[in-house]
């Protein structure tokens, strides 16, 4: 993929933004997340390419995904008003719907566009598909996964902090969870279990605050595991979280796996998981 390229999806990508801005204060600034949510993550991803030492076609092909990989958003946000996707569409899904309608891809090499769509396809998914076998589909994937898991993660962690501090509330980024009710059973045992929680576990603010900290075990790729530590998201997402040994001993376990990676060098596979256990 060349630069005149991905300027053009660049390009599309704004006046497609722009099509779902009506002026509504509370409408168009769920959009606006979102639009720099999208220009946060292809920063990430550039980030973690040049650590990686891609070259620059590889650089502007995840670039590209970045750019593309919430374009379903826009139309969730508009037709459901809430950015659920257990109660409105998988985002996703429709990013790759619109994509194909919009024929944005169409002038670009078959095998790069098939690519695109797929990564887009799985960057929401609680892991990658198991029979999904051809290499750099995988590598793409990864990174995509990655980048945007870092930015979502510090996205809601200051919006968390804005809530406390300041009263701040936006519904459609509590994904319309409930305040309070202490950690589910299950979401305990997904972590223990040295796993990423499950969504269909998650009852409340507090439980999905554990799931973004137990992204660490889908993190592939060490720099981005390195930002996580450098960047504290750990260490700020257990402070937003009810003082208890039951939380202290998970966050305990978690940042010594959050080492043991970073040491090891992230992990290319996808998995990032082993079994966790009480220390004793």
């Amino acid at each position: 993929m060349d630069i005149e390229v991905l300027e053009g999806l660049f390009s599309w990508f704004s006046g497609y933004v722009e099509t779902f801005k009506t002026g509504d204060f509370d409408a168009d600034r769920n959009m606006i997340i979102k639009e720099d949510h999208t220009a946060r993550v292809r920063g990430e991803i550039r980030e973690i390419c040049l650590a990686l030492g891609l070259g620059d076609e590889d650089l502007r092909l995840a670039e590209a995904a970045a750019l593309l990989h919430d374009v379903g958003r826009f139309p969730q946000y508009a037709m459901y008003k809430t950015f659920s996707d257990r109660r409105s569409c998988d985002h996703a899904a429709l990013s790759v719907e619109v994509l194909r309608e919009e024929e944005v891809l169409d002038g670009i090499d078959p095998g790069e566009r098939e690519l695109l769509l797929r990564a887009i396809s799985y960057h929401n998914r609680a892991s990658l598909p198991e029979e999904e076998s051809d290499g750099r589909c995988l590598l793409f994937s990864r990174l995509l996964r990655d980048a945007d898991k870092l930015d979502v993660w510090a996205l809601l962690l200051d919006y968390y902090r804005r809530r406390e501090t300041e009263g701040y509330r936006n519904a459609a980024l509590e994904l319309d969870l409930s305040d309070g009710g202490g950690i589910s059973e299950e979401v305990y045992r997904d972590l223990i279990a040295g796993e990423i929680v499950k969504m269909k576990n998650v009852s409340s603010i507090d439980d999905f605050q554990l799931l973004l900290a137990s992204w660490i075990f889908d993190i592939n790729f060490r720099p981005a595991l390195v930002s996580v530590k450098d960047r504290g998201y750990l260490d700020t997402t257990r402070d937003l979280l009810p003082r208890s040994g039951e939380v202290d001993l998970i966050f305990e376990i978690l940042r010594s796996r959050l080492d043991e990676r970073i040491g090891a060098g992230g992990r290319r596979d996808g998995s990032g998981a082993s079994s966790l256990h009480r220390p004793s």
